[in-house]
């Protein structure tokens, strides 16, 4: 008990020597409240950005990795000309191909995409339009928000049914219900059958006005309706391309299978084709990147929370360095009624620590108003989890210690009878 009653004396005398100058104490926990905050703050930033990138590339499916055709630089003279038609990108031996020499494939789906413009009444809107199979809906993990996807039987018949996004869908028709409207693509009417959520990622060259304007018709009637030709005309200009698939998705067996079709479907890729007019898309690939990335940046966070956490120790020991100055009287005058030099140390080094902790808790309280702020003012996302407030934290209460032993041991090494004669 007696311990006890003594440990509490000193920790009771520690607490009143800091009311003793509340401005003071104030701004010392102010530069360490900040420094916690920031820390916070940065790490749920990053976090918040790593979770939306890693979920837009998980729609996908860390067990699928996709190929598409990517128009090349013309001035390396990569793609071929087929008259006066552009011809560049993915053929069908390349999609048979990969297709029979892919291990632990499970599936596969291809896709066709050209450019036209969408017309409803007098709107009139530029958009992809995209040829598939029904199988497309799951492997591209698309979700339907109303109606239906493209059916088997659509794709037989060749019928004149899409499905767009929920995006375009309001450019389009506003607060008409889509479907029950029939919209025009290329100068042919199509029935919409079903509304999906806008995928993740985008095709390479897409603009960004048509990263969100999709629309999905069966393969069949794509090809009948469309062809293999996509026409584009600009302000004094004609070009004409042609593609044969835009796209394809391959589902591996497992991630591990992925990495290794990845790599295999590359080298075919590059021994039948001259120039780089394709691109190899993996998700997971592109995830463990990120994974990595992420390191980086709470390294690099880490180093810039040591560094604004150095400053506020220097400030602490700046202040309890005059605490001792000032105090040499009352520490002569402790020692001259029995304290011991262990006494005087815990007293400093508790009126240090207390300093840091009291910043460090108000700023994990600070910490918990990051995200909606976040969200708010700079329209991102941030994520918290009990690590990024906790270890902030810690390095406040580390810093206390380190920044008050000094302190704390110079006042201890004080002889009682020089302090008792300090004015």
């Amino acid at each position: 008990m007696k311990v006890i009653y003594k440990v509490t004396d000193i920790v009771l005398l520690g607490f009143r020597s800091l009311t003793t100058h509340k401005v003071r104490s104030l701004l010392a926990i102010l530069s360490i409240l900040f420094g916690v905050w920031s820390v916070i703050a940065m790490l749920a930033i990053n976090e918040g950005a790593r979770y939306e990138a890693e979920q837009s590339l998980r729609q996908m499916g860390t067990d699928k990795f996709l190929i598409q055709s990517l128009k090349p630089p013309q001035d390396r003279g990569a793609a071929q000309q087929t008259g006066r038609a552009l011809y560049y990108g993915l053929t069908r031996a390349d999609h048979r191909r990969l297709s029979e020499s892919l291990p632990g494939l499970l599936g596969e789906v291809a896709g066709h995409e050209t450019r036209k413009f969408a017309q409803y009444g007098t709107r009139l809107v530029p958009v992809r339009v995209f040829g598939t199979d029904p199988s497309y809906l799951q492997l591209r993990g698309l979700r339907v928000a109303a109606g239906r996807f493209l059916s088997a039987a659509d794709e037989l018949r060749c019928r004149n049914v899409c499905v767009m996004t929920q995006s375009l869908a309001r450019r389009l028709f506003g607060y008409e219900d889509p479907l029950i409207s029939v919209v025009r693509l290329g100068g042919e009417s199509f029935d919409v059958v079903g509304l999906v959520d806008t995928p993740g990622g985008s095709t390479p060259e897409v603009p960004a006005d048509l990263v969100s304007n999709l629309v999905y018709v069966p393969a069949s009637t794509e090809r009948t309706r469309f062809g293999e030709y996509s026409i584009l005309r600009t302000t004094g200009s004609f070009e004409a391309e042609r593609v044969e698939v835009s796209q394809i998705i391959f589902h591996m067996a497992d991630e591990r299978a992925v990495l290794a079709g990845a790599k295999i479907a590359e080298s075919i890729l590059q021994r039948e084709h001259e120039s780089p007019d394709y691109e190899i898309n993996v998700p997971l690939d592109k995830i463990l990147q990120l994974q990595r990335q992420r390191r980086l940046w709470n390294i690099m966070f880490f180093a810039i929370a040591s560094i604004s956490l150095l400053v506020g120790a220097i400030g602490i020991a700046n202040i309890m360095l005059a605490s001792v100055t000032e105090r040499t009287r009352e520490i002569g005058i402790r020692r001259a009624l029995g304290a011991k030099r262990r006494d005087i140390t815990v007293q400093f080094l508790v009126e240090a620590v207390t300093l840091t902790t009291g910043g460090g808790l108000m700023g994990i309280v600070l910490g918990f108003v990051v995200p909606p702020i976040v969200q708010a003012v700079l329209k991102v996302t941030a994520i918290l989890s009990p690590p990024m407030l906790m270890v902030p934290f810690l390095m406040a209460v580390a810093v206390g210690l380190v920044s008050g032993l000094y302190p704390a041991m110079r006042a201890a090494r004080l002889d009682p009878i020089t302090a008792l004669r300090h004015e």
